[in-house]
């Protein structure tokens, strides 16, 4: 059972846009202040915490400090979110985080660095080609791309194909029980990868897609 602690107001838009903590084997905990996430992390002994460097209580300094310093609560990994300021990144510094992220914070990079901390590999994970139409206009060669997550409401991929937001697409590939699944769907995000000059992240949501092949990608994502 991997164990997650958020800082209260983080768990809304993290939980909401975060398929992987909902699957089973991932206990998620909240905190208000660093006093509360210190007590749930005392108790529970977390694999991963993601908070906010100012929140009410004890510093976030003297908190990390004291866990650092315990050999029964070290064994964490830490997220921190801040303003970007030079104060910030210097308090940011003082705390030692495993890795920390400036507001605005995109969520599907958040998420990549979560998943990654817990070694929590993406849902499902498909080669398969992918016919874009773009403002009416096809393209005439199918594009390679991987789904780093899937849900029966959209998808997210990676590709190296450059696309633009409100792009539509007509996708096609096979569910890992050989299920052939086609529809018709609309980029609502586009995100660089990290790391990987040249690689984007797109999120797709479904705009015309038979309830039967809804069903069978809810069916398979549940699996």
């Amino acid at each position: 059972m991997k164990k997650v602690l958020l800082a209260q107001e983080l768990k809304k838009p993290i939980v909401e846009k975060s398929s992987f903590l909902e699957r089973a084997g991932v206990a998620v905990f909240t905190a208000a202040t660093n006093d509360d996430i210190l007590k749930v992390h005392k108790k529970e002994k977390v694999d991963l915490i993601v908070s906010k460097l100012e929140l009410p209580g004890m510093k976030s300094e003297e908190l990390f400090s004291l866990i650092r310093k315990s050999k029964e609560l070290t064994e964490v990994s830490v997220i921190l979110i801040c303003k970007d300021t030079l104060a910030h990144r210097e308090r940011i510094r003082q705390c030692k985080p495993n890795a920390f992220f400036t507001m605005p914070v995109k969520p599907v990079l958040l998420h990549m660095k979560m998943q990654q901390f817990l070694s929590i590999a993406p849902r499902k994970s498909y080669r398969a080609a992918l016919a874009i139409a773009i403002t009416g206009r096809f393209k005439n060669r199918p594009l390679s791309f991987r789904t780093e997550n899937i849900s029966a409401s959209g998808m997210l991929i990676s590709a190296e194909e450059p696309l633009s937001k409100g792009d539509g697409v007509y996708f096609s590939f096979f569910l890992s029980n050989g299920q052939h699944v086609t529809g018709y769907g609309e980029i609502a995000r586009v995100d660089k990868v990290p790391g990987s000059p040249g690689t984007f992240l797109y999120g797709i949501k479904y705009t015309d897609v038979e309830p039967g092949v809804k069903a069978l990608i809810e069916a398979a994502v549940k699996k």
